[in-house]
């Protein structure tokens, strides 16, 4: 992964884990089936990114800018 694809899960990251922290907290049943449910689906959705985003870098490789055209 890229520098840009850290950025991107850390900004992401870090309001997910407060969320949760908040919603642990707000839940007076301490009933965990929906937060773990919940961590399942970001876990696969943050797999899911991961895999894309390597096959995409492989595919396109690591093209800094298009070629100048040769237009006079």
């Amino acid at each position: 992964m890229q520098t840009g694809s850290f950025i991107f899960f850390g900004l992401l990251a870090i309001p997910l884990i407060i969320f949760l922290i908040w919603t642990i907290k707000q839940d007076k049943k301490k009933n965990y089936l929906g937060l773990a449910l919940l961590l399942v689906g970001a876990m696969i959705a943050a797999y899911t990114i991961v895999r894309l985003d390597s096959s995409f870098v492989k595919e396109k490789g690591l093209q800094a800018a298009p070629k100048p055209s040769s237009f006079k």
